[in-house]
């Protein structure tokens, strides 16, 4: 459904050099017992498989066509992911340098965009067994839950959930990364880059068309 915009999208993450960084977030094992380590964690790891889930219902749904299952899981990412947080992340220091129409616009496009990004990162692993196998606190609010997904002919895809408790009290996942990649630090990257060269009001007509 959505295999040949991944094959892009691998691409452009096995030339970005975001490895260091993500290694840097790994995290330990919960414990020979397989334990979590606190009520946290544990809401974390609840938390990522009711995502995966409700994400894989969407995808799978066989009463729908594409485009409406496309639009179910974007609704399903939109609950789940911080999109504020991941927004602004990725846009950096250059937010600051936007103005008024331009913050809109973004803010109007952005979800569609990352949503469907995300819908082609998750065309691998719908419908396969999901497995935690480590759980680790980062800083006062966040988790990484490391997940496995098994297939039958080849290697696990591994994908890290990076869990936040929002003040809110909500949480909500502010980086998916999968297999070693987060692609957070990818668009980030991709987007100061491209907006370095071409401005940015070409990447939010770049945006535009990809949420499309």
């Amino acid at each position: 459904m959505f295999m040949s915009r991944v094959r892009v999208f691998a691409a452009l993450i096995a030339a970005a050099s975001v490895t260091a960084s993500v290694q840097a977030q790994e995290p330990e094992p919960v414990g020979a017992a397989g334990e979590v380590q606190s009520e946290k964690i544990d809401n974390a790891i609840a938390f990522a498989k009711t995502l995966t889930a409700d994400a894989t219902g969407a995808l799978t749904n066989t009463d729908a066509d594409d485009a409406a299952r496309l639009e179910d899981f974007r609704v399903v990412l939109s609950n789940g992911l911080a999109l504020e947080t991941i927004g602004k992340f990725m846009l950096g220091e250059n937010r600051k340098k936007m103005t008024e129409e331009q913050t809109t616009r973004y803010e109007t496009a952005f979800p569609l965009y990352i949503t469907k990004l995300y819908a082609e990162q998750f065309d691998e692993i719908v419908g396969k067994p999901l497995e935690v196998v480590d759980a680790k606190e980062i800083g006062a609010r966040d988790v990484i839950v490391r997940t496995q997904f098994d297939r039958k002919d080849d290697k696990p895809i591994m994908v890290d959930w990076r869990v936040r408790e929002l003040r809110s009290g909500e949480r909500k996942a502010i980086d998916i990364i999968v297999s070693g990649v987060s692609i957070m630090l990818v668009k980030r990257e991709e987007f100061s880059s491209y907006i370095a060269t071409n401005g940015i009001d070409a990447l939010l007509d770049r945006i535009e068309t990809e949420a499309a």
